[in-house]
């Protein structure tokens, strides 16, 4: 019975440690900006405790995966797929440059969204 336990013990611990060091940011679709992109209900700093500006994450919304920078500045490239940390407004966007997110990939307020560093 006290092995049990301890073992029993052990597999709590493990998953604990494994759960706090997760590496995803998790969040959701809150409004849609006026040029028809993704305005996520993610606090910045808890995206910038996990990720930098300039490194590549892949989002996760539904079915759909994609990969692309996290920037603080939009490039200004048509058709770029970006995350992007709006300083001004201290928000967190996913867009596409001269395009309209939501629509291109059929997003809805309120979908579920998961982030995480390449």
């Amino acid at each position: 019975m006290k092995k049990i336990l301890s073992t029993l013990m052990l597999i709590i611990l493990v998953f604990s440690l494994s759960a706090c060091s997760d590496d995803v940011v998790k969040g959701s679709v809150v409004r849609e900006s006026a040029d028809g992109n993704a305005i996520l209900d993610i606090m910045p700093q808890k995206l910038l405790n996990k990720i930098n500006i300039g490194d590549t994450v892949i989002v996760k919304i539904g079915d759909i995966e994609e990969e692309m920078p996290f920037v603080d500045e939009l490039v200004t490239e048509n058709g770029n797929l970006q995350l992007y940390l709006d300083r001004e407004n201290w928000n967190i966007t996913i867009c596409i440059y001269n395009e309209q997110f939501l629509e291109k990939y059929n997003i809805d307020i309120g979908d579920k969204i998961k982030i995480r560093k390449k």
